[in-house]
């Protein structure tokens, strides 16, 4: 039995690990130069002062246990650095003006970003009738049946649409945020469910690990220890050109013209990839990845003098809501965030584009640089040059899920031949230990069907 698996970002490696766990004969092809995709860490230096900066995410939450559960398996806990809360001292910009993030209950009570009406409203949650089916819908949907439409235009839809870098309207609130369904599935509401959820915590044993967790050596670490483990067939610069069934296997063909032949096949690529390769397979279920919408994405970190960046506020954070039109859609502190990652005397500030100006991410790299100075000096008061800077773009490279796209999925998948398999952040899923367990999930599924169990 030989599996082969395309694709060398996290949900890839994650697949080739799980395989040789089990003892699985694989291959695992990688188009670029490099392995992990938008997982990359980089080291920035200048007149003795360094610097650690993410391209991709930075932080990995535990609540998903994936990823902690295979830095356990690759004996990286000892790594493990703890960035503390996702939400101190982050702001919302509503019309032009900057709000802290009301997570509290002085913060919420005072905040002028909601008005009385807004907050009543959302104080009034708990008395909402609750869905308690499966069916999808929007995350704005969703926002507006629990909290309101305040609450969605000012508090909660700014922060989901930035992290998923979409459009709310349009958002599965299945793939975004399901662990909301599901407390108000079972608690009746997003207030109970916290209880509930509360409770049933407090009757745990408590454990070790904190809510947010990142390695010493940033998350790409993770991908380079998978690396230096994984003993199977590891080939980057393995452009795939076609995938062809021949007899009961697979014929794999790359761009430098060698070819390999397996049993059975994990994409690990993203969706309007995937829909290239299998045209020859299955022609409806090409059709149906092509169509799936793929948002550009990018992140810029800039390092500037702390003398640099005005005192007050102290931002930690800003989330920029689509509808103020700006050109770059958040900004983290990461120096404030994960100090021991810069020199003292120094600010990183990391700028997120892609969503509200989609092409700022095909800009050249000065213009790009001149429009991100130009929003921070009228956002946050920044305008100092800044010392140096290091960009990521990926166009075309961050996938969107629409109302429905689990159940889309599930349709493309029975399309397929059962020993050709579909994982990463186009499926089910976007952030890194969804990509884990999508991996190895189905690795372990295909190692199962090719052994006739």
């Amino acid at each position: 039995m030989h599996i082969v698996v395309i694709g060398g970002g996290i949900t890839g490696l994650s697949a080739a690990w799980e395989l040789q766990k089990r003892g699985i004969p694989y291959s695992l092809l990688e188009a670029s130069h490099r392995w992990g995709g938008k997982v990359i860490s980089s080291k920035l230096e200048f007149d003795n002062a360094r610097f650690l900066v993410e391209g991709g995410p930075d932080t990995l939450i535990t609540r998903k246990p994936e990823a902690w559960d295979l830095a356990n398996e690759l004996g990286m806990l000892d790594q493990i650095t703890n960035p503390g809360s996702e939400v101190s001292g982050t702001y919302v910009l509503d019309n032009a003006s900057l709000h802290p993030l009301p997570v509290s209950p002085t913060r919420f009570i005072t905040t002028p970003l909601l008005t009385l009406r807004g907050k009543l409203r959302m104080l009034a949650e708990p008395f909402q009738p609750a869905r308690r089916d499966d069916h999808d819908e929007s995350l704005a949907d969703f926002v507006r049946r629990r909290l309101g439409q305040e609450a969605l235009d000012k508090f909660i839809g700014p922060v989901l649409g930035g992290i998923y870098n979409t459009d709310p309207e349009k958002q599965s609130i299945m793939v975004s945020a399901p662990v909301m369904r599901e407390m108000e599935k079972e608690g009746g509401g997003l207030f109970m469910g916290a209880i509930q959820s509360a409770f049933r915590g407090g009757k745990k044993k408590k454990s070790n690990k904190p809510r947010f967790i990142s390695f010493k050596d940033g998350l790409e670490a993770m991908v380079n220890e998978l690396v230096r483990q994984l003993t199977g067939d590891l080939r980057l610069n393995a452009q795939v050109v076609s995938v062809k069934h021949e007899d009961d296997q697979y014929q794999i063909s790359m761009s430098d013209g060698s070819s390999l032949l397996a049993d059975g096949v994990i994409f690990a690529t993203l969706a309007n990839q995937t829909s290239a390769l299998i045209k020859d397979i299955s022609t409806e279920a090409s059709q149906q990845l092509s169509t799936m919408r793929q948002q550009h994405i990018g992140t810029v970190s800039l390092v500037y003098r702390e003398s640099d960046i005005p005192a007050k506020p102290k931002v930690n954070g800003l989330m920029i809501p689509r509808r103020e039109k700006r050109m770059i859609d958040a900004v983290t502190f990461t120096s404030r965030k994960m100090p021991e990652r810069s020199t003292e005397g120094y600010a990183v500030v990391r700028v997120f584009i892609g969503g509200g100006a989609p092409e700022m991410v095909e800009y050249s790299e000065d213009r790009m640089i001149e429009e991100i100075k130009r929003e921070l000096a009228e956002l946050l008061g920044i305008t100092a040059a800044p010392q140096t800077w290091k960009a990521f773009r990926w166009e075309h490279g961050f996938p969107q899920a629409d109302v429905g796209h689990l159940k889309r999925v599930d349709e493309i998948e029975k399309l397929l031949p059962p020993n050709l398999t579909l994982a990463g952040s186009s499926y089910r899923g976007i952030a890194m230990p969804d990509c884990i367990r999508q991996g190895r999930e189905a690795a372990a599924a295909l190692s199962l069907y090719l052994q006739g169990a």
